[in-house]
């Protein structure tokens, strides 16, 4: 195997692949990208058994052939080369020699029969819609992911679901750690008929901030589903991605629980700074922050025994009920710095519900935060 590549392409294929690759393992040859040549072109292949990308770049072959590398060594290599054409060569047992404008590198390979089989698909279930729309959908929710540490499996993913309503298509990710919980919906102007999303679609955390970055490299993706998997593809990237099992809370209970009669109107900035001041008090673990609510007036607490204690009062729009009630500030910080309204509305309706957020200026968005004890 002979060819010749552009670094700025070989280094952002190579840059790309890191997350996937760099994922502790016992397999060690998933430490390793597949480099398989095509006619024109070379591909690119990592996967971790959860997540695999085939990445085609442009090349001028000389000898075909196919190898893998070591990820990491080799973006260390490519990442110190000044911009340039890079010769990569296959030699006897399994090298791999790297040719720069200066310099000459050797990596020891290993042959690619012991690499895993990339999944099939077919390409019909695949649907265009906007990657802008789908990566607002992840930024909005992502962060309510339950983390990996967490005991509830169905939690640790994103469900995805599409709606057609009124002539429309719609589509919407919805998040949740048990704690809180994140749902955006987004309408798309292309069918979304033919996408199968009959069953729970649940994606796993770390496919789901891949589908971001993946979001990032075209005007469009293209995506489906299929039994165990998701599939994704732009101009030049395939992505597949094996889907959660299990069930995902009934997310629509909890949001119409929510009476919406009495809300708090303020300012996303100001009550996003008030709790983050507020926040140097609170303790390590849980960040609660105490919420006192009174006519038109939000009074912001938290007290530690071996710091101090803080306190924020702000103004607001509220005719309802008293509520005192505490909260993990840091859920609400998570919420307000991926809107853009200006001003957000809160629906409280007593001193042991849930708080919702909702913008007028990020439709199709709302964000639950369950209280806590104080």
């Amino acid at each position: 195997m002979i060819f010749n590549v552009t670094r700025d392409n070989l280094y952002s294929a190579v840059n790309f692949l890191q997350n996937i690759t760099n994922k502790k393992t016992t397999i060690a040859i998933l430490a390793n990208i597949l480099f398989e040549t095509d006619y024109n072109s070379i591909i690119l292949t990592a996967t971790d058994l959860e997540v695999g990308v085939k990445i085609t770049i442009p090349a001028e072959i000389t000898e075909p052939g196919s190898i893998t590398i070591p990820s990491k060594k080799l973006f260390e290599i490519i990442r110190e080369t000044e911009e340039c054409n890079i010769k990569l060569q296959l030699s006897d047992n399994n090298w791999i020699n790297i040719n720069t404008n200066s310099g000459n590198y050797k990596l020891a390979g290993t042959d690619n029969e012991e690499y895993p089989k990339f999944p099939k698909f077919d390409e019909e279930i695949l649907v265009s819609i906007p990657s802008d729309v789908l990566r607002d959908t992840i930024e909005k929710t992502s962060f309510a992911i339950s983390s990996e540490n967490e005991s509830q499996f169905n939690l640790k993913g994103a469900l995805f679901e599409k709606e057609i309503r009124d002539d429309k298509n719609y589509i919407r990710l919805v998040s949740s750690d048990g704690h809180r919980l994140a749902f955006m919906e987004r309408e798309v102007d292309t069918d979304i008929s033919k996408l199968n999303c009959d069953r729970i679609i649940l994606i796993p955390k770390r496919g789901v901030l891949e589908i971001k970055k993946l979001c990032e490299k075209d005007e469009f993706i293209e995506i489906g589903f299929d039994d165990k998997q998701a599939v994704l593809k732009t101009e030049n990237t395939l992505m597949i991605i094996r889907l959660l099992s299990g069930e995902f809370p009934k997310y629509e209970n909890i949001i119409n629980s929510i009476n919406k009669e009495n809300f708090i109107e303020i300012d996303r900035i100001e009550f996003m700074s008030a709790l983050k001041r507020v926040n140097l008090f609170s303790d390590d673990e849980y960040f609660s922050v105490s919420f006192n609510l009174t006519k038109d007036l939000l009074t912001l607490s938290s007290a530690n025994m071996d710091i101090g204690s803080g306190e924020e009062k702000i103004e607001v729009s509220y005719s309802g009920e008293d509520v005192l009630i505490g909260f993990n500030v840091k859920f609400f910080i998570d919420a307000l710095q991926v809107m853009n309204s200006e001003k957000i509305k809160g629906y409280l309706n007593s001193n042991n519900t849930p708080f919702l957020i909702e913008g007028d200026e990020d439709p199709g968005y709302l964000n639950i935060v369950m209280p806590m004890r104080i």
